[in-house]
């Protein structure tokens, strides 16, 4: 008598929601309030909209560098509005997934020199909150 292995499949099991998922709806959100930090006029409205969408820590890497938090990204601000006094960014979401997102960008000068394109690609933490932030530009697209 041939004796046969019996074979279960377990049931599928239910995972709960990491943290990140709970903030997948306000990633459009978050990207619309920190291209804002940029327009902004006042170190105080930068603050507030930085500290809204950023760990205190964040990283943040461009061509030009990298640093690390908001503080720093303040300077980086308070650097591009005194060289660009009428300068604008825009910026859209593309895509998102598993805490991270991918957003197309553009840097009207003011000046009448042509506007910088480029793409970020950012993880946001647990708290829903940058907490990395690449920036590549100019991007060849029209």
């Amino acid at each position: 008598m041939q004796r046969r292995e019996r074979v279960t499949t377990p049931a599928t099991p239910t995972v709960p929601p990491t943290p990140v998922a709970a903030f997948r709806s306000r990633a459009p959100e978050i990207v619309a309030m920190f291209i804002g930090a940029w327009n902004a006029e006042t170190l105080g409205e930068r603050r507030r909209l930085l500290e809204a969408t950023c760990n205190e820590q964040t990283h943040f890497v461009s061509s030009a560098g990298e640093h690390w938090g908001i503080g720093a990204e303040l300077e980086s601000i308070a650097a591009f509005r005194r060289q660009f006094p009428r300068g604008r960014c825009a910026a859209q979401l593309l895509l998102e997934h598993h805490g991270w997102v991918l957003i197309a960008w553009t840097t009207e000068f003011g000046d009448g020199r042509p506007p910088l394109r480029g793409i970020d690609t950012g993880h946001l933490g647990s708290n829903g909150r940058f907490a990395q932030l690449v920036s590549f530009s100019p991007v060849p697209y029209r």
